[in-house]
């Protein structure tokens, strides 16, 4: 059961083998920095778009319920303002980088998100839906290698845990 104030989120995710041509130069993207919170179900997160204005700063809390799908996940965002964003980020956090762009393919929306540092490499594609009947209606992306939404590795809060070589072991695992 979610909280007065958590929301649900309905999201697939996809493994690709690289950033889509169509984004490899593209200057059109927001530079995400997620700090998860040691010990808790927090994250704290930076977005700053290209030009290097930060464009979201928020305290997020996302956990799947006993009753959830690994295709729904229960989450709370509070909006922070920079003094409040400075405070929180003294806490102990594992550090995840990457940037997200956004790419149609056919009718659909995709959320593209190239990770840096230890994730070097690694390249998902996610995608939101209000409903899970719609969500179950998204045809496997033409750019996408394989589905990782109900492998819990592929989740934020885990891949933070990983380092470059388990990142490459995973990917290979997964790719060959």
């Amino acid at each position: 059961m979610a909280h007065k104030y958590a929301q649900f989120e309905l999201e697939r995710r996809w493994l690709l083998a690289k950033l889509p041509d169509a984004l490899q130069n593209s200057p059109d993207y927001q530079l995400i920095e997620d700090r998860y919170i040691t010990g808790t179900p927090l994250r704290l997160r930076r977005m700053t778009d290209a030009s290097g204005q930060v464009t979201a700063l928020k305290l997020t809390q996302k956990y799947q319920a006993a009753d959830q799908t690994a295709y729904a996940t229960t989450i709370t965002n509070f909006y922070l303002d920079e003094a409040s964003y400075v405070l929180l980020e003294t806490l102990p956090a594992q550090l995840l980088v990457k940037r997200r762009y956004k790419l149609e393919d056919g009718r659909f929306q995709f959320s593209i998100d190239q990770f840096q540092g230890q994730l070097q490499g690694l390249v998902l594609a996610e995608i939101e839906q209000p409903d899970l009947d719609s969500l179950a209606q998204i045809p496997h992306p033409t750019f996408a290698t394989c589905e990782v939404t109900e492998d819990p590795r592929f989740t934020g809060g885990e891949l933070v845990k990983l380092t470059e070589t388990q990142c490459q072991q995973l990917f290979q695992e997964l790719c060959n």
